[in-house]
């Protein structure tokens, strides 16, 4: 626990400098001008949209569990673990986010492997529905340069649904494994985990995953038009459009880029789109950028730190540590010496 903890503690000076730099860079002075200036109160809307966001999302999380086979977990239980997960995220590499599989386990007894592939899954679809979201803002921007972006996406996305479906291939593939000395012992993690994966990946739980995520990051790009339109920019379609793909590209940039919680990556992808495509001057696209990452992050890590607090004893119960090193133990034994099963 203390290691993920650390991971997290990384990613929040990472942001803290993240956020320091863009103050720097875009001249604080100048922030401060825009922040007296600056209608505050279109910033509940804003999070109120994002919330709507997570409500959306939720369903999506709560929809993979149940085809995992993870069937007797409450509601509320459920959003306990989804909202954690948002300060979890900001560990490198999203490392940190395991846990959310670890308590499930001691929740419901669901296989460890078996519930990870939900974690991946979620941020699968929702890069399907931005790249659907950037092809809508490209056609109504007719800003054609960035299609490449959408095309090469589309192609690794695709290859991977593909690839996935194709299960005679994928077994066999899980079959040369096992015979392999250093990754056999793994042999049936692997296979759990292909066998949440190819469930998920099915076309039409892809579609209602995907049309989950479309309206959710939708609403992610009314959220910043609205700081947009805060700042001065005329409450036109061209700028909406700006708007969504401003914050859709944040999202493709901070997923390639692996940073705990898009820091730096999102950040740098606002602010010089926003300079590039809007117009704005580097201060104002700075101020655009904080406020906007504040919706779209900080807010989600202050939320989800909070519901941890409160439901630390049944989100983090004492026997999660030990579940955690007789997972991490069992992983190191071939599997028939394994004593305890934990759904690796």
């Amino acid at each position: 626990m203390r290691k993920y903890r650390r991971l997290m503690l990384i990613g929040l000076g990472l942001g803290l400098f993240v956020v320091i730099v863009l103050m720097l860079l875009s001249d604080v002075e100048q922030l401060l001008h825009y922040a007296l200036g600056f209608p505050w109160w279109v910033m509940i809307p804003a999070l109120a949209l994002r919330a709507v966001n997570w409500a959306l999302r939720f369903v999506k999380w709560h929809f993979y569990l149940r085809l995992v086979g993870v069937r007797d977990l409450s509601a509320p239980d459920s959003a306990a673990v989804f909202l954690t997960g948002f300060p979890l995220a900001i560990s490198p590499g999203k490392a940190a986010e395991i846990l959310k599989s670890f308590i499930l386990f001691t929740m419901t007894g669901a296989p460890v492997m078996a519930t990870l592939p939900v974690v991946a899954a979620e941020r699968f679809s929702d890069g399907l529905a931005v790249l659907l979201l950037i092809a809508l803002a490209i056609v109504n921007l007719a800003a054609h340069e960035y299609w490449p972006i959408v095309l090469i996406c589309l192609g690794l996305l695709g290859g991977g649904i593909v690839l996935l479906q194709i299960r005679p291939l994928c077994l066999a593939a899980l079959r040369g494994l096992s015979r392999l000395p250093l990754v056999g012992r793994f042999t049936h993690s692997f296979e759990l985990f292909y066998e949440s994966s190819y469930r998920i990946v099915l076309l039409p739980n892809l579609i209602v995953a995907s049309g989950l995520g479309f309206v959710a990051n939708f609403l992610d790009g009314v959220g910043v038009y609205l700081i947009l339109v805060g700042l001065g920019l005329p409450a036109t379609a061209e700028t909406f459009y700006q708007a969504l793909l401003v914050i859709s590209l944040s999202v493709v940039a901070g997923s390639l880029s692996g940073m705990p919680g898009a820091i730096g990556a999102a950040d740098l992808t606002i602010t010089g789109t926003l300079q590039k495509l809007v117009g704005l001057s580097v201060p104002q696209a700075g101020f655009a950028t904080l406020l906007t990452r504040f919706v779209q992050l900080w807010f989600g890590v202050l939320v989800g730190g909070l519901v941890a607090f409160v439901f630390r004893r049944k989100l983090f119960p004492e026997s999660l540590e030990s579940v955690m090193q007789a997972h991490e133990a069992a992983q190191q034994t071939p599997v028939r010496e394994r004593a305890v099963s934990l759904g690796d």
